[in-house]
């Protein structure tokens, strides 16, 4: 995937970081172990001077070299496992005085082999998946804050608690193998809410999340499409697939176009031939999704995506009336 400027900045400036503070980490604890223990000083300086004396090697021929290496291995081996027992000795673990990098394959350098690190590409993925949320609710939005009172009619709250204990259940369970959702019913209802709690869940779960309108997600793709982008073309429709859980708001809202339609069709797509959950809310009911839409994108959610009903009376209506 392409990534802009501004991303990757972002993206080599939360590796430096996390670098910076490995290291001063580290020099913390050679301190503190240094002051408990003096002697363990000495034997890094034996370490240390070891590996000095391999220039003294130049000199010699390739026979005298060569034994005089071997020493100064056994030398070395001896003096580390001598540090490894003073460490344990003063109560520390032997990889203790380690640099604890959060990614110990490239060292929180962000390239492992000549390549950008998984670790690199899943900052990158988040902060693309975090600059298409930021105009989400997403912290607003809890299970806790989820009220069944606004639910006045009893027949309703009953169906209601059921979407709300389904919603509970799909978060604590929720894995890149989760079905697929699509929530509908009237306006204010708590789709949003639901939807904004299960995608709190999953990031608490260390799952890449990707949260917005069908109207935002698509301008969006269109602007990089046309070149009227910072974004390198295809940047967030490659991200709307490669994210572990998309959730698309307020689908039907959308200005429609033929241009809409195959983008929402090549994600829906995309994403069911991928096997990665998505989460659909509308205010349309499938009868109406598919007057709406052409018939192979109808087919795909009707027939991949698990309907789910939201019943009652418009509750930010009643909120605002408090």
């Amino acid at each position: 995937m392409a990534y802009g400027i501004r991303t990757l900045e972002k993206a080599r400036a939360i590796l430096e970081q996390r670098r910076n503070a490995a290291e001063q980490l580290a020099s913390a604890r050679h301190r503190e172990v240094i002051k408990k223990c003096p002697e363990i000083g000495v034997v890094e300086n034996e370490i240390a001077s070891a590996g000095l004396d391999i220039i003294k090697s130049l000199g010699m021929n390739s026979e005298q070299a060569k034994k005089y290496i071997d020493l100064l291995a056994q030398k070395n081996i001896a003096s580390q496992e001598k540090k490894a027992a003073l460490l344990k000795e003063n109560g520390f673990e032997k990889d203790y005085l380690e640099i604890p990098f959060t990614c110990k394959k490239c060292e929180d350098t962000g390239f492992y082999e000549g390549k950008f690190c998984s670790c690199h590409l899943k900052i990158l993925e988040q902060i693309t998946s975090d600059e298409l949320s930021k105009s989400s609710r997403l912290n607003l939005s809890s299970f806790d804050t989820f009220s069944l009172d606004y639910y006045t009619d009893p027949e309703e709250r009953e169906l209601m608690r059921d979407v709300f204990e389904f919603c509970k259940d799909y978060a604590d369970d929720f894995s890149t193998e989760s079905d697929s959702l699509y929530f509908h019913g009237g306006v204010g209802l708590g789709k949003t809410h639901l939807s904004l709690a299960i995608a709190n869940e999953a990031i608490k779960k260390g799952y890449t999340v990707v949260y917005n309108s069908a109207q935002n997600l698509l301008s969006k793709i269109e602007r990089e499409k046309f070149g009227r982008s910072n974004e390198p073309e295809g940047t967030t429709e490659e991200i709307l697939f490669d994210c572990d859980l998309l959730i698309i708001d307020d689908l039907g809202v959308e200005f429609s176009t033929s241009f809409t339609v195959t983008a929402i069709y090549n994600v829906i797509n995309t994403r069911l031939c991928e096997g990665k959950p998505t989460i659909i809310s509308s205010n349309l009911d499938f009868n109406e999704i598919e007057k709406r839409y052409e018939q192979r994108l109808t087919s795909r959610i009707m027939g991949s995506y698990r309907e789910i009903e939201f019943y009652g009376e418009d509750i930010r209506q009643k909120k605002a009336e408090e």
